[in-house]
């Protein structure tokens, strides 16, 4: 049963059986922020071995960029052997963005891919995130 944590209308965050994941956006630049910030912390209290980022974007794409950061802060804390981090870019303003995520998360020894679908994401974690449409 998938865990859902309490969120805004920009920023869904939840836990599967080997993931947690997170809807991000569209919403003003401080709740993207946010949302990317609570996520991390998720991620880092729940130590599961995978990371689900879908994001959608509506002129606020830069603000996606607290991803790129959220992914330092994860490393620095301490993230379980063989995490990996699948991001989604619900339209072209943030395969950019999420490129940028990956290339952080790179150099920070963590393992990230930017897929097409969540299906395919889900296929590289491993599982399936089990999240509300």
């Amino acid at each position: 049963m998938p865990t859902a944590f309490p969120g805004r209308a920009a920023c869904k965050i939840g836990k599967g059986e080997n993931c947690v994941w997170a809807r991000v956006g569209p919403g003003h630049a401080r709740e993207i922020q946010k949302c990317y910030e609570d996520w991390a912390c998720a991620c880092v209290a729940a130590q599961l071995p995978g990371a689900l980022l879908v994001g959608t974007s509506d002129g606020d794409e830069f603000a996606h960029l607290a991803a790129r950061d959220a992914i330092a802060s994860m490393a620095v804390a301490g993230m379980p052997a063989g995490f990996r981090l699948a991001l989604v870019p619900q339209d072209t303003r943030l395969i950019a963005i999420y490129d940028a995520v990956v290339v952080e998360a790179a150099r920070r020894g963590i393992e990230a891919r930017r897929f097409r679908s969540e299906e395919e994401a889900s296929a590289w974690l491993g599982s399936q995130p089990q999240h509300p449409g």
